[in-house]
């Protein structure tokens, strides 16, 4: 039974804001946020001009170097960096995968990442085994809620040389304790890489106070921006140690000298889209003006704890996110059906999740809130989860 709950009249007025949580539950900003109005006003207003008076008019490089910078600095500010520690990217992935392979690698170097990560950081560290002899040692971290880093201190050795994991695992909904293992690193003289894929616009995050070496983020989830964006952090006092494998125009000094940028554009790799960038720049303003941080980052937080909570009473349900250590990511599977079949069953009820199913990842279905959630939503998922499965337990026995 679903209890009506009254809507926070702030979160009633964003939702408008938002078109695409008024016509479903949407609760997969884990894969791809919704979209603001003020993102697509931004997008039809830079696409406009641009399809009005040209894409290589007058000032168009320089005002695209100055476009690109404004957003790594809004940025920046948001995450307790300097603005010429960020660089953009198109994708998490894109950005962990700059590092990896800027960095000197030599056979028989180790990473050490964990069970639960996904394939945008396995598959470029399966790439330094075949490419320089890279060894990945995995540490078996359960699910995340137990001594995470314990499992990573025991497997570091004498050739380890990163750390390498997600600051919220997407497979389980854990949130590592990442202050206390890059403190880790910082001990054992590693460098550490983080993918933040989940984190960004989920979780607070103080790069500086973190303490982190490089920190990959998208923007299309939680930051509500488009496709084919994202930021990339790499330390000022890493800069030496991570060499631009791509260089792009006006990322290097033309005078005859292979110069970088004294920044972290040295690490931007192809063109951006203009107008995604200017989306990206409005989606972030408003997120940080408008909805305000905190504020979004403790109400996913509190919609995650009940989601949480009503799922762990429903029978025949196994919540694997560690109640403990969870933010807004609940990641749940059952023996009585395919987490593929109950994502298609709640989609079918109007309410939109999504599903897990990459080894050595466990297979789950995942539930991602975002601020623009209301109670009766979460309410209702719960509800809808138990009623499938009930009607999944009935057939069996029939």
């Amino acid at each position: 039974m679903v209890v009506e709950v009254a809507i926070d009249p702030k979160v009633e007025r964003l939702r408008q804001q938002v078109p695409a949580v008024l016509g479903t539950g949407y609760l997969n900003a884990g894969t791809n946020g919704p979209l603001p109005l003020v993102a697509r006003d931004a997008m039809a207003e830079a696409f406009g001009r641009e399809l009005e008076i040209g894409r290589i008019v007058p000032g168009v490089y320089e005002g695209g170097f100055a476009r690109n910078r404004a957003v790594a600095a809004t940025a920046a500010g948001m995450f307790g960096a300097d603005p010429d520690e960020i660089a953009l990217s198109h994708s998490t992935g894109e950005g962990m995968s700059a590092v990896l392979m800027d960095l000197r690698w030599e056979a028989g170097d180790e990473v050490v990442t964990t069970n639960l990560e996904h394939p945008c950081l396995l598959n470029p560290l399966a790439l330094l085994a075949h490419r320089f002899g890279v060894v990945t040692r995995m540490a078996d971290v359960g699910t995340g809620g137990g001594d995470v880093l314990g499992a990573i201190a025991a497997a570091i050795g004498p050739r380890t040389r990163m750390i390498a994991l997600s600051h919220v695992m997407w497979s389980t909904g854990a949130v590592v304790p990442l202050a206390e293992i890059a403190a880790l690193a910082r001990e054992h003289r590693l460098f550490l890489l983080v993918d933040g894929a989940q984190s960004a616009g989920q979780i607070p995050i103080d790069l500086h106070r973190l303490g982190v070496d490089a920190y990959a983020m998208p923007g299309q989830k939680w930051l509500c921006g488009p496709e084919a964006t994202g930021f990339l952090y790499v330390r000022r006092d890493r800069f030496a140690d991570v060499a631009p494998t791509f260089l792009r125009y006006a990322t290097f000094d033309t005078s005859g000298y292979l110069i970088p940028n004294p920044t972290a554009a040295r690490y931007e790799i192809g063109e951006f889209f203009g107008p995604a960038i200017e989306t990206q720049q409005a989606a972030l303003t408003w997120l940080r003006d408008e909805v305000g941080l905190e504020w979004a980052y403790a109400r996913i937080a509190e919609l995650g704890r009940r989601c949480h909570a009503g799922l762990s009473r429903v029978p025949h349900l196994i919540v694997l996110t560690p109640p403990d250590r969870m933010a807004g990511l609940v990641n749940l599977s059952t023996p009585l059906m395919r987490p593929q079949e109950l994502v298609a069953a709640l989609f079918a009820r109007g309410l939109t999740i999504r599903y897990v199913d990459s080894r050595p990842c466990p297979v789950t279905a995942r539930v991602a809130t975002g601020w623009w959630n209301t109670e009766e939503e979460i309410d209702r998922l719960v509800a809808a989860v138990g009623e499938i499965l009930d009607d999944a337990a009935r057939a069996g026995e029939g």
